[in-house]
């Protein structure tokens, strides 16, 4: 007879369940991020606390590696995200972020959890004590 913990623990590393997780744990530090990124501005200068596009876009890379295993493939996607993390990154409101976020992505969607957890709170830190002037 299996106990309630060795149930919930099956659920939670099942298909489905392990990706909205995975969702949840970028939203959470997206909207960290997004909370420090705003927190020096006039209410009016502010923009929104979690880029939509971002998102998407970072979860999408989380869900293609999350696919491909091999070194080979994983070093490209991973390369290739981050460039064009960093294009996209020239436009819209949230500029420095999609590169620091594309890296969160790729911890995420390799299975380096406690990676995630330590790059998000540098990256929390390093929001906090930066100069709010045209970062």
């Amino acid at each position: 007879m299996r106990s309630e913990a060795e149930r919930w623990t099956g659920a939670l590393l099942h298909g489905w369940v392990e990706m909205l997780t995975l969702f949840g744990l970028l939203l959470a530090a997206l909207v960290l991020i997004g909370w420090c990124w705003n927190r020096g501005l006039r209410p009016g200068d502010r923009v929104g606390l979690v880029p939509w596009r971002l998102l998407l876009s970072a979860y999408a890379l989380v869900l293609v590696l999350r696919n491909f295993q091999e070194d080979i493939w994983s070093a490209v996607i991973i390369a290739v995200g981050v460039a064009v993390g960093g294009l996209i990154g020239r436009t819209g409101s949230h500029r420095g972020l999609w590169v620091p976020v594309i890296l969160l992505a790729t911890l995420l969607g390799l299975g380096l959890n406690l990676s995630f957890l330590v790059l998000t709170l540098l990256i929390v830190l390093v929001l906090l004590f930066s100069a709010r002037r045209e970062r």
